[in-house]
């Protein structure tokens, strides 16, 4: 297999975490229990072991990714031995949930050749991404400050590095801008001819 259909793998493994991993912590949310607990913890503890792994033999590492890996790992067992655990089941849950547009939208760019699906799913994804990663962990701080006096104040920078996500999100909307425009104007022709 080449490395471009290395990397769609690898996408697609990333994707399949996310969305089951959402929906067990989704879950266990709402209906606490020790299979699930279990399950979420050995999946992804597993997951980012191998992701790891895989960042380290590679010829450039990347170390915020590297650390991300790292300190969610530390987050995971925290969450195992219920120290803090419903305050890391809900931020995982918003992490994960936020990870799946991303997925998307990189296998589209890899595979379809339609560029308004690509664009529709980038905006979408930015929009998602904003939403949780910005918004809602931002409003989770505020009305848990207290949370960065304890050892979990490694999620600030794992925070702060949604931040940087977020704006290479948005910085890819605005250098699409014309092609969006484009795309929108010759849809609302389209509609107004009919």
């Amino acid at each position: 297999m080449n490395r471009e259909g290395e990397k769609i793998k690898i996408n697609l493994f990333k994707l399949s975490h996310s969305i089951l991993i959402s929906g067990l912590s989704s879950i266990y949310l709402y209906s606490p229990n020790t299979i699930i607990k279990n399950l979420i913890f050995f999946i992804s503890s597993s997951y980012f072991t191998f992701d790891t792994k895989l960042i380290l033999n590679r010829e450039n590492i990347d170390y915020p990714i590297l650390y991300h890996h790292i300190i969610s790992l530390f987050l995971l067992f925290w969450f195992y031995i219920d120290y803090y655990g419903e305050v890391l089941i809900y931020l995982y849950t918003l992490g994960e949930l936020s990870n799946i547009p991303i997925y998307t939208t990189y296998h589209l760019r890899k595979t379809s050749p339609n560029m308004e699906l690509i664009l529709c799913s980038n905006i979408i994804q930015t929009i998602v991404y904003g939403y949780i990663r910005i918004y809602c962990f931002t409003d989770f701080i505020i009305k848990n400050t207290h949370l960065i006096y304890t050892s979990l104040t490694p999620l600030i920078v794992i925070y702060l590095m949604g931040w940087v996500w977020f704006y290479t999100l948005c910085k890819q909307i605005y250098e699409e801008r014309i092609t969006i425009r484009y795309i929108i104007l010759d849809t609302y022709n389209i509609l107004t001819q009919n």
